[in-house]
C-alpha cells in the first residue's frame, strides 16, 4: 500500500498496527500536511456489516474537537473498498515507549498526565461516547509535552452498548474494567477504571492486575487481586495513590462518579506540592527532553515543599496530613535530619496519650522508688552497689500484713542475716503458671538461700534501672559540683548577614556555594551567612551559570534584585515534512539548509524576539515569529 494513494492521500510509511487496523503516515495531496491513515484490516473490512459500523464510528467521534483528543479529519465511505480514518499525525512517541525509555514517571508527571487524560474523558463522556480501550499504547505524547488521547475505533454512543464486534470482547484484557471482563452494562466510570490501571503502570512501571493468560488477568480484575500501589513505590505523592485506589475499586460505586472528579482530585495532588499545572518549569515537554534533569530538579523542589507544607500542618494541628508529607520526603531523603526531628518531637507529643492507663502504676512505682532510695542511703557502706539489682526482704512487722518494701539498695544480704518471721511465710512475688499451680519454694536443705530471690525486673524497668556509681559518691560529686566548678561562659559567635538574591521575572534560578544549595532567587526569606566575602553560582538547566560576588559584616544585609539571567540557547526541531533543500533565515542571516543542519539548529538568547524563515522554492515561504520562549525545545512545524 505505501507509495499508492487513498483517494486524495498519499501513504507514505507504515508506522503502527492494531487489533483492528493498520497505521500509515500519509500526506493531504492538495493541503501538503502530513496526516495519519487508519485501515481497517480486510479481513474486517469485507464485510458490510463492519463497513457500515466502522463509518457509524467514525462520524460519532468526528466531532470531537479537544486538545488531548486525536483529530480525525476525514472517513472511507461505506462503498469504498478500503475502510479508512484521516486524522492529524502526531510525532512523538507513546506512554508506553516513553516509560520504557524513561522507567517508571514521578508521581508529578503521572499526575499530569492524568489530568489531561482525565479532562478529555470528560469531554468525550458529556458527549455519550466511552473508551473502552483506554491504555498506553493509545496515548501518545509530542515532544512538547502534548498529551493526545487516540484510537476511539472500537468507542460507540452509550446508548448502542450492546453492539458487540463479532460477539467477543473488544479492548486489551489487562486495563480492562470488572465489568467489562464480565460483558456486563458499561458506563463512564469503566474508562475510570481503566484510567487508574493507565496511572498504575506510569507511577510504577508495573500493571496492577497480571497473569500467565488473559483468563487468569481477568480473574484478578473480577476479584481486585492487587498490590497497594504506595507498596510498590513508596516515594509517590499519598494523593495520587488515593486517586489511584479509588480508581481501581471493583465496585464500580465506589469509583469517582465522573472523570471532572479525578481531574479535580489530581489537580489536588499538584497544589499539595506546588507544582503548576501550567508552569513551562514543570512542563511535560521538559521531562520528555531531559527526564533525569527533570526528576533531580523535581526531587530538590519536594525537599523543600514537603518540609514547609509538613510544617504547617503541624502547626495546624493535623498532624495525620503532615506525617504523610514527612514520609514521603524520607522516602527521597531518609537522612533529613530537620524531618527526623519534627517526626521524633510528634512521637513524643502523642505518647503519652498511647499510654495514659500506666499514668497511676508509675506514679505509685516513682513514690515508691523515692521512699526507698531515701530510707536505703541512711544504710549505705562503703564498697555497695546499689545500681545492679534489687532485693525485697520482708521484715517481721511487715510481713504479717502480707506486704513488702525494699531494705536495701545494695547486694542481697545472706539468709542468715535475716531473722525468720513468725507465723505462715510471707507472700513472694513469683508469678503463678497457667492453672493456678504455684512452684514449691526452694529446699533449704539443699544448701541453697531459704530465701527466694527477687525476680528479675521487668523490661521496661530494666530500661530504667542501669548501673551507676556509688550512691555516696554521687551524691559527694553532685555537691562539690555546684560548688567547685567555675562559670565558664561559651565564646558568642558572631552575627549572621543576610542576603537577599532576586532575579528578574520570568526566570529564576538555585543559589549554590561551594557546590552547596543555600535556596532560590524566589525565596521569601534571605540567605544567613558569616561575615566576609561569598562567592554564589545561580545555576538553573534553562539558564547560563552566573556568579554573584558578596562581601558582607556581621548584621549586615545585602539586597539585589536586579540580577538578569541568560537562558542557554534553544533548540529548534523542523518538522521533516519540510523539504531537505528548504534555506533557513534567522533574523537576515543564512545559517544553511535543512538538510546541512539535520533539521534542527540553535537559537541564541531564546527570550528575545526572533524571525525564523524556511524559503523552500516553489512549495512556498514558511514563517515562524518566536518571542519570549521560557522552553528549552522549539518545534517549527507545518502548518
Amino acid at each position: 500500500m505505501i507509495g499508492t494513494y487513498l483517494d486524495k492521500y498519499e501513504v507514505l510509511q507504515k508506522i503502527g498496527e492494531g487489533g483492528m487496523a493498520t497505521v500509515y503516515r500519509g500526506r493531504h495531496s492538495t493541503l501538503d500536511r502530513d496526516v495519519a491513515i487508519k485501515v481497517l484490516h480486510p479481513h474486517l473490512s469485507s464485510s458490510p456489516r463492519n463497513r457500515k459500523r466502522f463509518a457509524r464510528e467514525a462520524r460519532a467521534i468526528e466531532h470531537l474537537r479537544h486538545d488531548n483528543i486525536l483529530e480525525i479529519f476525514d472517513y472511507s465511505g461505506t462503498d469504498s473498498s478500503d475502510c479508512y480514518i484521516i486524522t492529524e499525525f502526531v510525532p512523538g512517541e507513546t506512554l508506553t515507549e516513553l516509560v520504557s525509555r524513561t522507567g517508571p514517571l514521578p508521581s508529578e508527571v503521572t499526575t499530569l498526565v492524568g489530568i489531561y487524560l482525565a479532562e478529555a474523558l470528560d469531554y468525550a463522556h458529556a458527549s455519550g461516547i466511552l473508551h473502552r480501550d483506554l491504555k498506553p499504547d493509545n496515548v501518545m505524547i509530542r515532544p512538547d509535552g502534548t498529551v493526545k488521547l487516540m484510537d476511539f475505533g472500537i468507542a460507540r454512543f452509550l446508548d448502542e452498548s450492546q453492539v458487540t464486534m463479532t460477539g467477543a470482547l473488544v479492548g486489551s484484557p489487562a486495563f480492562m474494567s470488572p465489568e467489562q471482563a464480565k460483558e456486563g452494562e458499561l458506563d463512564q466510570r469503566s474508562d475510570l477504571f481503566s484510567l487508574g490501571t493507565l496511572l498504575f503502570f506510569l507511577v510504577s512501571g508495573h500493571l496492577p492486575f497480571s497473569g500467565s493468560n488473559p483468563s487468569l488477568i481477568l480473574k484478578n480484575i473480577i476479584e481486585g487481586n492487587r498490590v497497594p500501589i504506595a507498596e510498590l513505590v513508596p516515594t509517590m505523592s499519598a494523593g495520587l495513590a488515593d486517586v489511584i485506589e479509588q480508581l481501581l475499586q471493583s465496585d464500580r460505586e465506589a469509583r469517582q462518579n465522573s472523570a471532572a472528579s479525578v481531574a479535580e482530585g489530581l489537580r489536588a495532588c499538584l497544589a499539595e506540592t506546588k507544582v503548576g499545572e501550567h508552569d513551562p518549569l514543570w512542563s511535560l515537554g521538559l521531562f520528555v527532553e531531559e527526564p533525569e534533569s527533570y526528576g533531580r530538579r523535581l526531587d530538590d523542589h519536594l525537599r523543600d515543599v514537603l518540609l514547609e507544607e509538613g510544617r504547617a500542618y503541624l502547626e495546624g494541628g493535623e498532624h495525620l496530613t503532615a506525617l504523610r508529607l514527612f514520609n514521603r520526603l524520607l522516602c527521597i531523603d531518609e537522612e533529613n535530619e530537620e524531618v527526623l526531628a519534627l517526626v521524633q518531637g510528634l512521637h513524643a507529643e502523642t505518647r503519652p496519650s498511647r499510654r495514659s492507663h500506666f499514668v497511676v502504676f508509675m506514679a505509685a512505682v516513682s513514690l515508691l522508688a523515692v521512699v526507698g532510695v531515701g530510707w536505703g542511703l541512711s544504710q549505705l557502706e562503703p564498697g555497695t552497689d546499689d545500681g545492679l539489682e534489687l532485693a525485697q526482704p520482708t521484715t517481721p512487722s511487715d510481713s504479717s500484713k502480707g506486704s513488702t518494701r525494699p531494705a536495701s539498695l545494695g547486694s542481697p544480704p545472706a539468709a542468715s542475716s535475716v531473722p525468720p518471721a513468725p507465723g505462715p511465710p510471707a507472700p513472694t512475688e513469683t508469678t503463678a503458671p497457667p492453672g493456678g499451680a504455684v512452684p514449691p519454694s526452694p529446699d533449704s536443705s539443699s544448701g541453697e538461700r531459704a530465701m527466694p530471690e527477687a525476680p528479675p525486673p521487668t523490661t521496661r524497668r530494666s530500661k530504667k534501672v542501669k548501673p551507676r556509681p556509688r550512691r555516696e559518691a554521687a551524691a559527694l560529686n553532685v555537691k562539690s559540683a555546684a560548688d567547685i566548678t567555675p562559670t565558664v561562659t561559651a565564646p558568642q559567635p558572631p552575627p549572621l548577614a543576610h542576603v537577599e538574591l532576586r532575579a528578574r521575572a520570568p526566570f529564576f534560578a538555585d543559589i549554590y556555594e561551594d557546590g552547596r544549595r543555600l535556596g532560590t532567587t524566589r525565596d521569601a526569606d534571605p540567605i544567613d551567612v558569616l561575615p566576609g566575602k561569598h562567592v554564589f553560582v545561580l545555576k538553573h538547566e534553562l539558564l547560563e551559570d552566573q556568579s554573584v560576588e558578596v562581601t558582607v559584616a556581621g548584621g549586615e544585609r545585602f539586597v539585589r534584585r536586579d540580577i538578569q539571567l541568560t537562558p542557554k540557547p534553544a533548540l529548534v526541531r523542523v518538522d521533516r515534512a519540510f523539504g531537505e533543500d528548504c534555506r533557513v533565515n534567522q533574523d537576515g542571516n543564512a545559517i544553511g539548509t535543512l538538510g546541512e543542519l539535520k533539521y534542527q539548529f540553535r537559537l541564541p538568547q531564546p527570550d528575545q524576539r526572533h524571525m525564523l524563515v524556511l524559503d523552500c522554492g516553489d512549495a512556498g515561504v514558511h514563517t515562524r515569529e518566536v518571542s519570549g520562549l521560557t522552553v528549552p525545545v522549539f518545534d517549527f512545524r507545518l502548518r
